[in-house]
């Protein structure tokens, strides 16, 4: 029974806060001029701040700017009137998610109102209900044309167990919205949801589910190109502000995200943006580029409390995409500046007095490049829950706060919540992870000074060889031209950029096999160039009619000198990994192999269009009884042969000497 219960509960969590989707928030301390807040002129023209019910079902906050309707007590956005619009969202969507039983007024001034929506749980709900205590909170300013969203979810100790694989907030527009922008290159008028509906023959499915290619879209330039909402996936470094723009109302729709604090994974964890729909979200936990490495359960025992957002979704006006996008931009940066908020009235949200700071200085010293330590430059350094050395990558329990290291190694890490932080760090140009060896406790108001820390990389002996370059990504490798019948155009003028776009296109995995339909790739080290000759994903062979073949890829290299009674170090970093098994290989593709990974990843990058997942080191020894003078070969084969998408991507490969040789 208790068995069958966990099972019941334990399911994927997804609270929507607007007509779609939304599940958490964020925080904001606001300075009036950096936030662009209105003139005492303009606040004049824009109205009074007033919160009122209508009936008993619903609430509605205006302040001039924008009107927003929210159900009462459930708490979902039914309705945002800004401009000539009615509602900016789809009203035909039925409103769904996690919803509250109690309404309650916060804070209401003559300046902003905060309101939330809550629900407590309870056992009598067991089995019945995800058992978590819920609050979703808004809050609307005088003057500012926009809602914070933000939630606090806790689950306390004894509790049946739970398993968060997603939460997000999702708003759908209406569809008068019909230009998506996502960065400066990556924006331009979308196809329709209507154009994706395989049941009318307007799209045809392709081999991963989310993509299908259009055939009979009702714009015709997207005629047999693809649509896949994994396309626009961003990091969260960059992940900051991007949306929709109703090209008929000269009005834009922006999801900004001021701080990466309450999500998850750290700074480079690829997440969805913006999609077809039209669609905006922002996500905070999700498997997406990550798989089940991340542990999402939350057991009966083990109590857990966090904060999401606040996050600020931005309504602005113009006579153009580039106006509007240049405008989103810049309260995007005011909102950044701006963080952490004072205006946020919640006790589980510190505000800037109550926060610390870690400051110091980065260094690498590798001694087989370097007599002297060499500056940390642009290194990444951050505070995430106190764990082993990179178990940020899949940490999401806790709140992370990543910063890059200046071309000196200096760091500084400000805006930290209280708590016990392990400090981490890598590098670009370095394989490994970097833990500091004392765990760090942050107070209110201290900044803690860990002066110079020094990072070590694994390393044995001097570089014999090396492939590729220790980026923690696939990028530099040769990344093939997409097929021309399923190249998708990206960019402004429905124009394609393969400097940017050549990684996110739609089936190149599938090219390795037009590339090499009989024999698998061979690169000869002083020979090949990597970023011509090394395949960007190991992937199998299609051989048709549904079945692949595995795949063995060879490095061939030369050695003038062998140390028969030495240890050699075969270093091999992957970027992503998805259902693989790879083993390694000496000097002969049927010999015993020196090395096994075993089943190993579920981030399906290869089939996201993204260039890493999790990152993965593994450091083989190689005896050198298995080598001789002249030439050698690693064999390297990918034997699971399960789909298109089964496969590896390599980072960075190096063959080190003996210790002292």
């Amino acid at each position: 029974m208790a068995k069958k219960l966990m099972i019941a509960l334990a399911f994927t969590l997804i609270i929507l806060f607007a007509v779609l989707t939304a599940i958490i928030g964020v925080h904001f301390r606001t300075s009036r001029n950096k936030l662009g807040i209105a003139t005492p002129e303009q606040k004049l023209a824009s109205g009074r701040l007033t919160l009122k019910k209508v009936g008993p079902n619903q609430v509605v906050v205006d302040n001039g700017i924008i009107q927003v309707t929210f159900s009462s007590p459930q708490g979902l956005i039914t309705g945002i009137k800004y401009k000539g619009f009615d509602n900016v969202l789809n009203n035909k969507i039925e409103n769904r998610g996690l919803e509250g039983v109690n309404f309650k007024v916060i804070n209401q001034t003559s300046e902003h109102v905060e309101i939330s929506f809550s629900r407590t749980w309870e056992i009598s709900q067991r089995g019945s209900l995800v058992p978590l205590n819920v609050d979703k909170r808004y809050i609307i300013r005088r003057g500012v044309s926009g809602i914070y969203i933000y939630a606090v979810l806790e689950k306390l100790k004894g509790w049946p167990t739970v398993d968060i694989d997603q939460t997000r907030i999702v708003f759908k527009l209406n569809p008068k919205f019909d230009f998506m922008a996502i960065s400066d290159l990556r924006q331009k008028i979308m196809p329709s949801e209507i154009d994706r509906d395989i049941t009318i023959r307007r799209a045809d499915p392709l081999a991963y589910k989310e993509a299908v290619r259009l055939i009979n879209p009702q714009n015709r330039i997207f005629k047999g190109q693809v649509d896949d909402k994994y396309m626009y996936s961003m990091e969260n470094k960059d992940n900051k502000v991007h949306g929709w723009i109703s090209s008929d109302q000269g009005v834009g729709f922006w999801m900004i995200t001021p701080s990466e604090e309450f999500r998850v994974c750290g700074p480079v964890k690829q997440e969805l943006t913006s999609h077809v729909g039209p669609i905006t979200l922002s996500m905070f936990t999700s498997l997406h580029y990550v798989g089940k490495d991340m542990n999402t359960t939350y057991t009966s025992m083990e109590p857990w409390k966090k904060v999401y957002g606040p996050v600020f979704v931005y309504l602005n006006s113009a006579s153009s995409p580039n106006r509007l996008w240049t405008d989103a931009k810049r309260q995007m940066v005011a909102e950044v500046q701006s963080w952490p908020y004072d205006f946020v009235k919640s006790e589980d949200y510190p505000l800037h007095h109550q926060r610390g700071t870690v400051k110091g200085q980065f260094f690498v010293m590798d001694r087989y490049i370097s007599n002297s330590k060499l500056f940390g430059k642009f290194a990444f350094v951050g505070l995430a829950m106190p764990g082993k050395a990179g178990s940020w990558q899949t940490e999401n329990k806790g709140y992370q706060f990543w910063t890059r290291a200046d071309r000196m190694g200096m760091f500084t890490i400000t805006n930290v919540r209280p708590g016990n932080y392990s400090l981490y760090a890598w590098v670009s140009g370095h394989i490994g992870d970097y833990k500091y060896e004392h765990d760090i406790t942050i107070t209110p108001g201290r900044e803690i000074d860990v002066g110079g820390i020094v990072y070590e990389p694994p390393r044995t002996g001097s570089t014999l060889w090396e492939i590729g370059k220790p980026d923690r990504t696939a990028a530099e490798f040769y990344i093939p031209n997409p097929d021309p019948t399923l190249l998708t155009k990206l960019h402004l003028n429905n124009s394609y950029d393969p400097d940017q776009d050549r990684f996110r296109q739609y089936g190149l995995w599938d090219r390795y096999t037009a590339l090499y339909p009989r024999n698998d790739l061979i690169y000869i080290v002083g020979v090949s160039d990597y970023k011509k000759d090394w395949f960007y994903a190991h992937v199998t062979r299609n051989a048709g009619n549904g079945t692949y073949q595995a795949t063995t890829w060879q490095i061939v290299f030369d050695l003038k000198a062998v140390t028969k009674t030495g240890n050699y170090t075969f270093r091999m970093a992957l970027a992503a990994a998805t259902t693989a098994n790879l083993s390694v290989r000496i000097n002969g593709p049927t010999s015993k192999p020196i090395f096994m990974i075993g089943l190993v990843g579920r981030d399906n990058a290869i089939a996201r269009h993204g260039i890493h997942g999790l990152y993965r080191l593994y450091d083989i020894n190689v005896g050198g009884n298995l080598l001789r003078v002249g030439n050698n070969t690693i064999f390297l084969t990918q034997d699971r042969k399960w789909d298109s998408f089964t496969g590896v991507m390599y980072d960075y490969l190096r063959l080190e000497s003996p210790p002292g040789t």
